[in-house]
């Protein structure tokens, strides 16, 4: 008997999920859209995924302000070492990676969750042509701007 395809998206989204979450000290990980929706994410048995990627979004915002008047175009990757973890929070428009980890994993992990964006990203950039649909709101930005002149 033949078991039914996943979509190809849950399989990308999930193969960078898996690819983090078997690593070790990974506790949880979380792909969330821009809202902060978890689209998909693995993580031990008490690792709240909703719950991470609310506050994930959260931290982004608060760091995103005073962040925005210092650089542009914004915050991508943003890492965060306390004693005993390790949270990483990247964001890769339109969705953002969550990766928590025990401040004891090596720097390996960075290497892991660079490799999981870029095939996040090469999948989103495929499936959705994200960078046609911003250059095509570029231009029509300009565009009104050239209207209101």
């Amino acid at each position: 008997m033949g078991r039914a395809k996943k979509p190809k998206s849950v399989d990308k989204f999930q193969n960078a999920v898996a690819y983090l979450a078997e690593y070790s000290g990974v506790r949880g990980v979380v792909i969330a859209d821009h809202e902060g929706l978890v689209l998909t994410g693995r993580g031990a048995k008490n690792f709240e995924l909703e719950k991470y990627a609310a506050y994930a979004m959260e931290i982004i915002n608060a760091v995103g302000v005073p962040f925005h008047r210092l650089f542009e175009p914004g915050i991508e990757y943003l890492v965060i070492k306390t004693s005993h973890d390790w949270l990483t929070i990247a964001v890769s428009p339109p969705v953002m990676l969550l990766v928590v980890a025990d401040r004891q994993a090596d720097d390996l992990l960075h290497i892991r969750i660079t490799r999981s964006l870029e095939l996040i990203s090469s999948y989103v950039k495929e499936k959705y042509s994200v960078s046609s649909a911003i250059d095509n709101s570029k231009k029509n930005a300009r565009s009104r701007e050239a209207i209101y002149v």
